[in-house]
């Protein structure tokens, strides 16, 4: 019988850049404002856009990564609460730094919030993936470590 450990090897937090942040809050704010602004002249029409602010906001902290945990089977990227998935290392053909174009253009699911510290993982059989850890060298060096 196989246990599997729940105590990870290795974990990093997820780096954000200050200009995507920036994004994040522009985004918001074209439906916020003008929905503050409309909702005294048109109340539905505020409300929608409100309602919309709302939603983005979700979307974001569902969506964006949170911190990346590496165990001896598998990589799990910790999204906003609930949602993380698995990835099994055993599919994972190759773990290797990225440039910033690399980054923000690439095939694959894209989960970089900070293209300077890009890390592009291969896989087999599945979609590649692209990540953006805090501490990239360490991450790097704590997965391959693990692959080998």
């Amino acid at each position: 019988m196989t246990t599997v450990t729940e105590t990870p090897v290795y974990e990093d937090g997820a780096a954000i850049d200050w200009w995507f942040k920036a994004l994040i809050v522009a985004i918001m704010a074209a439906t916020v404002i003008p929905g503050l602004v409309v909702i005294s002249h048109a109340p539905v029409d505020g409300w929608v856009l409100l309602g919309t602010t709302v939603l983005e906001g979700l979307l974001f902290h569902c969506l964006l990564p949170r911190r990346f945990q590496l165990y001896p089977d598998r990589l799990r990227v910790i999204l906003g609460y609930p949602f993380r998935f698995n990835i099994r290392l055993d599919t994972i053909e190759e773990v290797r730094a990225v440039s910033a174009a690399r980054t923000l253009f690439n095939a694959g699911l894209r989960l970089a919030t900070s293209p300077g510290n890009g890390v592009r993982i291969r896989r087999r059989g599945g979609f590649d993936l692209v990540i953006s850890p805090l501490n990239r060298e360490q991450f790097l060096e704590q997965v391959n470590g693990v692959l080998r």
